[in-house]
């Protein structure tokens, strides 16, 4: 990567210092006699790139008849600085925001191809062999100096090297060419002010092009929000769901990569639902809080937040959307509840208009109610799950996870610990200070087992007083090591009880069990760590045994 970015630096200033180096060897071919007219053909080509149309994928600009009209009124060398000035000026200091870094390419770019096309022009003959060859060629070099510039992000933005802007591009060469032969006749015949006047109708011609792009993109917009209506009533996965809402929210912005993300009431994190784009992977492993910057504004508001360039704001994001400088946040919405969040982000700085806003929202709607039913369902399965004391797994689902683990680590030859988590003297604590606190207790050693164990590890309330850690790829030795972690960190802990000044302390006597070191079969399992509990509180409580090491024990007595 590292290489590869240094090449593409080396390819930038490359262009920006061999457009520069055109610039200073032409510039005493300049005709300053002429400098009045440069200077207003200077201008409407800025005026061109101000009324540019946007596209998905760039933009149609009608500089080109500046450019050409230029060529044939004044020759190469002053239609060279026409081309560089034009670029430097209308697409980066007084229009798009453009990185300064992008727009000098884009000058060094144009004034490189101007000069290759100039050269060309002197080559042949003929008036219209000329302008022919001027334009094939101003056309191709500004093509391959493009590609070059954007091959390295070919995966990324496939769309960027694609037939819809060749397309456009093509077009537009196409009629503007014969505007700029009749420019240039304009002005060597008629003189300045009336090839000024001919202009006009091309910047008139773009602000119509204008309106037609709006509409094309808005029918594609609407086409997009009509297939987003029809899979609401589809039946099928919700993750195939929400990734086809990531494909049709592509017709609305061009985007590098996004996410949807589902509101987790139980975490009180936003867990990802579905991600796209080469930043998938990443995204598909990221949480966000709800009071992160990125999304805190989005929640409050029940609004779109458009950052147009990350790097202004000073917002902390997670990693993988540090990448990218223009972020679209787009709320969830269900009946005026935040059921998730739709994240969209993009290189370039302010990539996102305020016009795309509203179908955002619109989707958002929609598929804000696909996650509250989602969620509906997800919620009674879990309330089914789990015990309501302490929010963990209970004794029926734990048990049947523990046996559909044991058969994945078969598999896989993986150990898989077991640990029961049993409180110690809770019914004198009950008789004395109260079931309430007893209560406590329980949530308290559970708040630990969430602290002290790892994410890939299942927590459950066995019964009672005893909890259990289910342990993925943990043998006997990590297991006992765990187990004294959370035997420390419950002994370190106090509890005031209601109507009491009284700090209560509290034991817990752990038992281990490791698949398959002690048994391959889950009731075995179960059953050896209950008799581990059983001789950790015949010694005392407050300690952890393993049950290898309670067989142990037994053969030397024997």
């Amino acid at each position: 990567m590292k290489r590869q970015s240094g090449l593409f630096l080396l390819y930038k200033w490359t262009i920006i210092l061999a457009g520069c180096w055109c610039l200073w060897q032409l510039f005493p071919r300049l005709n300053f006699d002429q400098s009045g007219s440069l200077v207003v053909f200077i201008i409407l080509g800025i005026l061109a790139e101000w009324l540019a149309v946007s596209l998905p994928h760039g933009y149609l600009s009608g500089g080109y008849v500046v450019v050409l009209a230029a060529q044939l009124s004044f020759g190469g060398a002053a239609t060279a600085w026409v081309t560089g000035l034009i670029c430097i000026v209308g697409q980066g200091i007084a229009n798009r925001g453009n990185p300064l870094r992008a727009t000098l390419f884009n000058g060094g770019r144009n004034v490189l191809a101007t000069t290759a096309a100039a050269w060309s022009f002197e080559l042949v003959s003929g008036p219209v062999i000329r302008i022919v060859t001027f334009t094939l060629v101003y056309f191709l070099a500004n093509r391959v100096l493009l590609y070059l510039y954007l091959w390295p992000n070919r995966r990324e933005s496939p769309d960027l090297l694609g037939g819809d802007s060749l397309r456009w591009d093509a077009y537009s060469y196409l009629l503007t060419t014969p505007y700029g032969v009749l420019m240039a006749n304009q002005y060597s015949q008629s003189g300045l002010v009336w090839a000024l006047m001919l202009f006009i109708p091309v910047l008139a011609a773009q602000i119509m092009l204008q309106k037609y792009v709006q509409m094309a993109l808005a029918n594609r917009e609407l086409t997009a929000l009509f297939q987003v209506a029809g899979r609401l009533t589809m039946n099928g996965e919700s993750a195939a769901f929400f990734d086809q809402i990531l494909q049709e929210a592509r017709r609305v912005v061009n985007y590098h990569s996004g996410a949807i993300f589902f509101w987790s009431q139980e975490r009180q994190l936003f867990l990802p639902a579905a991600a796209s784009g080469p930043l998938q992977a990443a995204l598909s492993n990221m949480v966000l809080a709800p009071e992160d910057g990125l999304v805190d504004r989005a929640v409050t508001t029940r609004e779109p937040v458009n950052i147009g360039d990350l790097r202004e704001t000073g917002l902390s994001v997670p990693g993988p959307l540090n990448r990218f400088r223009s972020l679209l946040v787009v709320p969830l919405l269900a009946r005026g509840e935040v059921t998730g969040v739709l994240v969209l982000g993009d290189k370039p700085p302010y990539a996102y208009a305020e016009q795309h806003l509203p179908l955002l929202r619109s989707i958002g709607g929609q598929v804000g109610m696909v996650l509250a039913n989602d969620l509906l369902a997800d919620r009674i399965q879990y309330m089914a799950a789990t015990d309501r004391l302490t929010d963990l797994l209970n004794h029926r689902q734990f048990y049947r996870l523990v046996v559909k683990e044991l058969g994945r680590a078969a598999a896989s030859g993986e150990p898989v610990s077991l640990l029961l988590v049993d409180i110690d003297n809770l019914r004198l604590i009950n008789g004395r200070y109260g079931h309430g606190t007893g209560d406590a207790l329980i949530q308290m050693v559970g708040s630990v087992l969430r602290d002290v164990t790892g994410p890939a590890d299942t927590l459950a309330r066995y019964g009672g007083g005893e909890l259990a850690v289910l342990a993925p790829g943990v043998d006997m030795a990590a297991a006992l090591k765990l187990a004294d972690q959370i035997r420390v960190e419950v002994r370190d802990r106090r509890l005031i009880p209601e109507g009491s000044e009284q700090r209560v302390m509290t034991t817990v006597s752990i038992g281990v069990a490791t698949f398959p070191e002690d048994t391959s079969d889950p009731d075995q399992l179960f059953l050896g760590a209950e008799k581990a509990v059983a001789r950790a509180k015949e010694l005392g409580r407050d300690r952890a045994i393993a049950f290898r090491q309670l067989v142990k024990q037994r053969k030397q007595l024997l």
